[in-house]
């Protein structure tokens, strides 16, 4: 009997599931023909080159901004941990993280 009813349930999940998938493709194919009919086919605007300079910039001054932050911290953490700060190793370990999080947490994420 419990068999039988655990069979059920099981057969009722992954009809549910193909359900939801299936719901989902209708919605993004509908999605993408929607952005097609707003005129949206692939092809860059004429003034793309701009828009790809600028943010280019942009991220290249991020970069700097961020190793410039990053070099900053970990020299005035090194200077503690020679100086003989007890609670430099903490720091150090906290930066090392954020920068952990930050190089493999968040693109794993995002990808």
């Amino acid at each position: 009997m419990r068999c039988a009813w655990i069979s059920r349930c099981t057969s009722v999940a992954a009809t549910a599931a193909t359900a939801a998938t299936a719901v989902a493709a209708v919605v993004a194919v509908g999605e993408l023909a929607a952005l097609r009919a707003a005129g949206l086919n692939g092809t860059p605007p004429p003034h793309a080159a701009a828009i790809q300079t600028f943010i280019s910039t942009l991220t290249n001054n991020w970069i700097w901004l961020v190793v410039t932050g990053l070099s900053l911290i970990i020299a005035i953490l090194a200077g503690m941990l020679v100086m003989g700060s007890r609670t430099a190793p903490d720091w150090l370990f906290k930066v090392m993280g954020g920068i952990l999080i930050i190089l493999v947490g968040v693109p794993a994420l995002l990808a």
